[in-house]
């Protein structure tokens, strides 16, 4: 090879060598330099992510057609950590928080190894972007809501963050070019998520997507209060989202009926980035309103375990995510709603557990895991987008008078209906029934999803708490009749009974939410196999001060389940025509039967509430069968 050939390929070498290595890496944090104590009480959650953050900023491609991707699986499954995915550029945020973050122990403020992965991240969102301002998850070009209106919220609280800090009396700022692409990029998602009908149809279905419009729209303004087109766009939408979002049973949609999921999750993550932007102004009324709806619904399916720091949670019903326990929620919502005050992580509770993390970090310094690379949520942009918009705390007396008001503690009987009467649905019921000994709740009409599980969905003891519930997605651990090898039960999908209260008929629908006259209440309802118009038996369930009473009939060959909730301290008994569930004080439910082929059997399952298992106790019968339930 001729000498100066060798040169000039070296040369071109070496030049792509530095091309490849122009950015400084992002150093780790030096944890001998900084203590616990630099950390306010708000911020202490911050030490795990302040160690992760190298390796999140450092994964930032540097070169090549995915410039400025976030190349790591730490938001979104291993699977969808692909460039054309826009959800993995969420944690734009977390760059843009450790680079503008005015914090003693932060080291990364202003930072030019975080300044150029961060300008190379704004520039990269803007390069995926569809031309009409949508954005793809799943697939290339394949645009979607929830890309496009979930960035809007997390981009636009990014540029939030670097507008305060480029006015501080040490600005912080980036590449105005950058800066402005970005702001061109964002616009053009609020537009897009703003005016595509088709976008806003789907947002019906899936409200808590369509809802990351609402802090979004409103950054916008914040930053930009000229903007008369965006601002009437986003009103109009708010104000048409009001009745088209949430059911007048109080739950918001998602895939035409309630999710218990999103809801606690993504959708109050939207309200407490909605809520800096509209406190204290006359827009705050919107949003609590439609939260005390929401909080309304939430109070009739959950109930509290006697002597723990959790609710069970009628997750039967649910019809995308399984949630069947909530523990604390943090919302500012606590302040103006005071149903979510029962919910709600306490000041006192607040206090005690950063007062342990505090001796915890005392004796193990930082006391940090490596980050769980392949975990979907090993490092989460919310983390960042709460920093602005704090939880309202309520005390430990606040929240026990707000528990006292919950329904089935502030009385002990009463028939509640909900009804949900989307347009398209057929309907769906949900009861709702207190008794002395128990609280029980019963779900019929149009099933939505295929892993919502209706029929008698929850029961609940006030002295020992939640004795069966049905479990969504999963085949047979949901209570109900069942066909000969059938995997779910007939009345766990869609049926209509007739209600009768004292022998009265209650009129069809039933109210949006109100409560029926008392007495004992009965369900009657044909069972039918699915794609079946002609029935196969009929089934009726008594609802009494002393027991749940149900008569089946049936063509043939049947079994009937009943997912007992189990503690480790309590045992399962058959006996002659009895099954028992027992604990240390005594029965906690009897189940007596007559018309079994055969003796009950009993398979243990899983349950996510702690300390607890399922036991399903299943009863073979052929024809007839009539049991109750006693307490």
């Amino acid at each position: 090879m001729p000498r100066l050939l060798r040169i000039v390929l070296l040369f071109c070498a070496a030049s792509a060598a530095l091309v490849a290595a122009t950015w400084p890496v992002v150093p780790p944090v030096d944890f001998t330099k900084i203590a616990p104590s630099d950390f306010s009480a708000d911020d202490l959650e911050l030490v795990t992510p302040l160690a992760h953050f190298t390796q999140v900023a450092n994964a930032v491609v540097e070169d090549g057609p995915d410039r400025g991707f976030i190349k790591i699986a730490v938001w979104r499954s291993s699977g969808d950590n692909r460039p054309y995915n826009a959800r993995i550029q969420e944690n734009i945020i977390a760059l843009a928080w450790f680079y503008t973050a005015d914090r003693a122990w932060n080291p990364y403020r202003g930072h030019p190894a975080v300044c150029v992965r961060l300008e190379a991240a704004l520039d990269y969102i803007a390069r995926i972007q569809n031309d009409d301002g949508r954005f793809s998850e799943f697939a290339p070009q394949k645009w979607n809501l929830a890309a496009t209106a979930f960035m809007t919220k997390f981009l636009g609280e990014t540029l939030e963050l670097l507008d305060a800090a480029a006015k501080t009396a040490s600005p912080v700022t980036i590449d105005p070019g950058v800066l402005a692409r970005a702001h061109a990029t964002w616009r053009k998602a609020l537009v897009a998520a703003l005016t595509i009908d088709e976008l806003y149809e789907f947002g019906a279905t899936c409200t808590n997507q369509y809802g990351n419009l609402w802090p979004g729209g409103l950054a916008w303004l914040h930053l930009h209060p000229d903007d008369t087109e965006i601002r009437a766009l986003w009103e109009k939408r708010l104000a048409q989202s009001i009745p088209d979002f949430q059911s007048p049973a109080g739950f918001f949609y998602e895939r035409q009926g309630p999710d218990f999921g999103y809801t606690l999750g993504t959708h109050e993550t939207n309200i407490r980035g909605v809520w800096p932007y509209v406190r204290d102004t006359p827009r705050a009324a919107t949003f609590i309103a439609t939260e005390k709806k929401w909080f309304d619904w939430l109070s009739w399916n959950i109930v509290l375990q006697p002597g723990a720091d959790w609710f069970a949670v009628n997750h039967a019903i649910e019809t995308r995510q399984q949630h069947p326990l909530v523990r604390h929620l943090e919302t500012p919502m606590a302040e103006h709603v005071p149903v979510a005050r029962a919910l709600s992580l306490t000041r006192e509770t607040r206090a005690a557990t950063i007062a342990a993390e505090r001796t915890r970090l005392a004796k193990d310094w930082p006391g940090v895991a490596p980050l769980k690379v392949g975990n979907r949520t090993a490092f989460i942009p919310y983390l960042f987008q709460d920093r602005r918009s704090p939880a309202y705390y309520p005390t430990d007396a606040e929240r026990d008078a707000a528990l006292a008001t919950l329904p089935w503690l502030a009385r002990d009987r009463f028939n509640h209906a909900r009804h949900d009467d989307r347009p398209g649905n057929g309907g769906a019921d949900f009861l709702y029934l207190r008794r002395p000994a128990y609280y029980a709740a019963f779900a019929s009409g149009q099933a939505t999803t295929k892993q919502q599980r209706y029929g008698l969905t929850l029961l609940w003891r006030p002295d020992t708490g939640v004795i069966l519930a049905g479990q969504s997605r999963v085949d047979g651990l949901v209570w109900g009749t069942y066909g000969p090898g059938a995997p779910i039960a007939i009345d766990s999908r869609t049926f209509r009974p007739v209600v009768t209260i004292s022998k009265n008929r209650i009129p069809s629908p039933l109210p949006a939410a109100a409560d029926l006259p008392d007495g004992d209440l009965v369900l009657r309802y044909k069972l039918a196999f699915p794609r079946n118009a002609r029935p196969t038996g009929d089934k009726t369930v008594k609802f009494a001060d002393d027991a749940i009473t149900v008569a089946v009939r049936f063509a043939g060959p049947f079994s009937e389940k009943f997912p007992f909730v189990v503690a480790k301290d309590e045992t399962v008994s058959v006996e002659d025509h009895t099954v028992t569930v027992r604990g240390p004080s005594g029965p906690r439910i009897t189940l007596s039967f007559q018309g079994a082929t055969q003796a009950p059997s009993l398979t243990e399952a899983p349950c996510s509430l702690p300390g607890r298992r399922i036991v399903c106790v299943q009863l073979a019968a052929a024809d007839k069968l009539d049991y109750s339930l006693r307490f």
